[in-house]
């Protein structure tokens, strides 16, 4: 079974025994957003808030990625003719693993640029 992102984010929230209510506040989302999630009405989620989500479970971000890059895969080879769809997931999960690292660096560079920033306003504002 090919489980959404919103529906693991709900399986994590109701193993911790976490309302929805106060998850959305710890995430700084609404809670019908956060619903809006869990239910799959919104797929597409934004890197920041999947890191966000991902440390506050303790939890690689990755963990949310699995299940959809296997069953894509097995999708695709019931199509095809040829291959062995396990060989295949090990690729797959190496450029994952490659993303996810590329990912965090950039998120980390963007958040050095922007702490520059706010020193370069700071200065700017005590002139």
């Amino acid at each position: 079974m090919n489980k959404n992102i919103g529906y693991k984010i709900k399986e994590l929230r109701e193993q911790k025994n976490i309302s929805q209510e106060n998850l959305a506040f710890q995430l700084d989302v609404s809670q019908s957003y956060l619903s809006k999630i869990e239910n799959g009405t919104i797929e597409k989620l934004d890197f920041l808030f999947m890191q966000k989500v991902a440390e506050f479970f303790k939890v690689e971000p990755q963990y949310f990625m699995d299940d959809q890059i296997f069953q894509n895969i097995v999708d695709n080879n019931h199509s095809s003719a040829f291959g062995n769809p396990y060989s295949t997931i090990t690729i797959n999960n190496t450029v994952t693993d490659d993303l996810v690292k590329s990912l965090v660096q950039n998120q980390e560079q963007i958040s050095q640029l922007m702490e520059m920033q706010n020193r370069l306003i700071e200065q700017l504002l005590k002139k």
